[in-house]
């Protein structure tokens, strides 16, 4: 077994550096150029008890997983302008399209899901997925992690991919104003939810 991390938002003169950690690490990458400039590598490194961070290939959240990860860079057209991607994702909820002004993390994990070929929540709202399927236990590679934002109705959700220093990372939309893979503190997790 290994284990998977996804590094985002590395600035150029940074990965060579990035690159041999992880060859020291005996690990194995592959890069991708994001269109903002910076890079994404996704590493894996060998471990014969290490838990990934991302689902095992084949199994039913590797579908979702492999969708989000496809999304990663997309990002918010700028002033004056929507990106139709997200207005795609926007399209797969109740209202249909909108602009990317409109907050779109849950419109993000409904386009991930309904991709999959499962049932989102057709909800615009992050906290929609409070009760879509069922609670698991602990954080599961690629459940839907709701968190805290605010005040109710406010909130973010997005994909377990992983832990760091008391925060789980979450790759999802609208991190940053783009799809990526951002940090979150674990104490403000409100839900971890799995289809039933």
């Amino acid at each position: 077994m290994s284990i998977t991390r996804i590094m985002t938002d590395i600035p150029p003169a940074q990965v060579n550096f990035v690159i041999a950690v992880i060859g020291a690490d005996g690990g194995t990458f592959e890069r991708t150029d994001q269109p903002d400039g910076n890079v994404t590598i996704v590493a894996t490194f060998p471990g014969p008890n290490l838990q990934p961070d991302m689902p095992v290939l084949g199994s039913p959240e590797a579908r979702w997983m492999g969708i989000a990860r496809a999304e990663l860079g997309v990002a918010e057209g700028g002033p004056g302008a929507s990106n139709p991607r997200i207005e795609a994702y926007h399209a797969t909820t109740q209202g249909g399209t909108a602009p990317d002004s409109v907050p779109w993390c849950s419109s993000f994990v409904n386009f991930c899901i309904e991709g999959a070929g499962l049932q989102g929540t057709k909800s615009k709202m992050a906290r929609s997925w409070i009760n879509w399927g069922g609670d698991t236990p602990d954080f599961v590679p690629g459940c839907v992690v709701v968190v805290k934002r605010g005040n109710p109705p406010s909130g973010h959700v997005g994909f377990y991919v992983g832990r760091e220093n008391g925060r789980v990372r979450l790759l999802g939309g609208n991190q940053g104003d783009k799809v990526s893979i951002a940090s979150f503190d674990a104490d403000k997790v409100i839900a971890r939810r799995f289809p039933a």
